[in-house]
């Protein structure tokens, strides 16, 4: 008999949502039965994974509970063996989703991305600790975050298990973008994506990066905010939310990805990076260290590093022996850690 999954996201785009695809593929190729309760007019399953959309709601809090109703209604209609909430938005408006399952008997992981949120349009911690001291299983990507949902809750037992490739997105038509899919010229190319109007993302670091390097380094800036930038003419900037077959042909086109990050909790873009075969340049804060090993599957900068330094370690990388050994080593790692995700949310889940 298979074990039932419920698992809620409660915003079906960016890297929480790629990680809640892969548990749930990985799961559902394990003989559990999973459900998926996200938002409307996302792109979260495009088919992969089995999905249920909240009613379409006007407002960023209607939405927002509109998905935790939606999901308390299937946990009702369906009695899942595990809910699992993947990170939280609102928490105070997230608590029928846990009464729920309380109700009928499930179990309840959380998988805490962020042990605290980046920006104030991102949401609330307001009754957050009540609902992980609630959770039977407390689950993080990386130990930095556990560490803090271990002092916030004063719970021991938070499981941490690496963040998975986001295979989902691997399966969809890699779109090269026409600029990066000429290189006869030697050019060697950066990339630059995600969120980029966010500050602590680094974009700011990037421009100047841009602007001072040599030419044979060029710049590739995906994502919100990318068309804001200023960045020399010779500058590829795709803009607003980048379909996966675009971001990925786009990324396993460059040899380089910067993640120049203030703060971070981990990173699906190192993980995607290491994937496609673009080595992370990476500031070392937050749990970046657990995810780059300097010198072996990427590059590390002090969070206080100049501008020097960080021409230096770009200097380094276009030693072509040099960063193809990365690479290589960079893709091993991936999906080794990403089979080790595997194992340890079955074990969890048993």
């Amino acid at each position: 008999m298979s074990t039932r999954l419920l698992m809620v996201d409660w915003l079906g785009r960016g890297g929480i949502a790629q990680s809640t695809e892969a548990w749930a593929l990985e799961l559902g190729a394990r003989s559990y039965d999973v459900d998926v309760v996200t938002r409307p007019g996302r792109e979260l399953g495009d088919g992969l994974v089995g999905v249920h959309r909240a009613r379409p709601a006007r407002g960023r809090v209607a939405a927002h509970r509109a998905v935790a109703d939606a999901a308390a209604y299937r946990i009702r209609e369906t009695v899942p063996n595990w809910v699992v909430v993947q990170n939280y938005v609102v928490p105070v408006l997230e608590q029928p989703v846990f009464r729920a399952a309380r109700e009928v008997g499930s179990g309840v992981v959380v998988v805490v991305h962020d042990h605290r949120l980046h920006t104030w349009a991102a949401g609330t911690h307001r009754g957050l600790r009540k609902n992980l001291r609630a959770a039977d299983l407390l689950v993080t990507h990386s130990h930095f975050v556990a560490e803090h949902v271990a002092r916030a809750t004063g719970r021991n037992d938070v499981v941490v298990l690496p963040l998975p490739v986001p295979i989902g997105m691997l399966w969809h038509a890699r779109v090269v973008p026409p600029a990066l899919a000429d290189q006869d010229d030697g050019a060697l190319w950066c990339a630059h994506f995600g969120i980029l109007n966010r500050a602590y993302k680094g974009t700011d670091l990037v421009t100047r990066l841009a602007a001072e390097t040599p030419p044979r380094w060029r710049f590739v800036l995906l994502g919100t905010g990318a068309e804001r930038s200023r960045l020399r003419a010779d500058v590829v900037t795709i803009g607003d939310f980048v379909p996966p077959g675009d971001l990925v042909g786009a990324v396993s086109a460059t040899d380089v990805t910067l993640a120049p990050y203030r703060v971070a909790s981990q990173s699906a873009v190192v993980v995607l990076a290491h994937a496609l075969g673009s080595v992370p340049l990476a500031t070392a804060v937050g749990g970046i260290p657990e995810q780059v090993t300097d010198g072996i599957d990427g590059v590390l900068v002090n969070p206080s590093a100049d501008m020097a330094a960080w021409r230096e370690a770009l200097d380094d990388l276009g030693d072509d022996d040099h960063r193809k050994q990365l690479a290589v080593a960079g893709e091993a790692r991936a999906w080794a850690d990403h089979e080790a995700f595997v194992n340890g949310a079955v074990e969890a889940l048993r």
